[in-house]
């Protein structure tokens, strides 16, 4: 766009040098016909001033079109801006409830924890139960069994004893 606004100015530049150049010329008095009526005037002047008059009218349709794109990309920015504030609500709301459901998540398994902790505390207690059950078992059994041992060795010792003469 910048070359395009340098080639036009050098371009009316050139155009002033040369109505400059050839100013006798443009302001030499002709017949001009109009179709309904003719009048005598500078035909070079009178094409001078509608040359500027169509520059000084594009000028401003340039200027139009180009006002118009900028409001209408401020307009897009605004909007943009309104949409991406929606979406990091958006996103800000999804990460909270990322955070709720992992919280969630998160005691659900401690209380898995907590509950396979106890029963297996309860399994151990029982194990420890049965295991002191079986002890206690083979305990007394072996005290008896000692027990009848002993007995038997009193027996044997009186037999032996009471077959020696004194």
């Amino acid at each position: 766009m910048k070359i395009m606004g340098w080639l036009i100015g050098a371009g009316l530049v050139l155009l002033a040098v040369f109505a400059a150049a050839n100013w006798g010329l443009l302001a030499e008095p002709a017949s001009l016909n109009f179709l309904a009526f003719a009048v005598q005037g500078p035909l070079g002047l009178i094409l001078l001033g509608v040359t500027l008059a169509f520059v000084s009218l594009f000028l401003i349709y340039v200027l139009s079109v180009r006002t118009a794109a900028l409001t209408e990309t401020r307009r897009h920015l605004k909007e943009l801006g309104a949409q991406r504030e929606l979406a990091d609500k958006a996103e800000a709301s999804r990460f909270t409830a990322l955070g709720a459901q992992l919280e969630q998540e998160f005691t659900r398994l401690r209380a898995a924890i907590d509950e396979s902790r106890a029963e297996a505390r309860l399994r151990t207690d029982a194990l420890e139960q049965s295991q002191r059950s079986v002890i206690t078992d083979n305990a007394n059994a072996l005290f008896a069994n000692i027990g009848e041992i002993d007995d038997k060795l009193e027996r044997i010792a009186a037999r032996a004893g009471a077959g020696r003469p004194s």
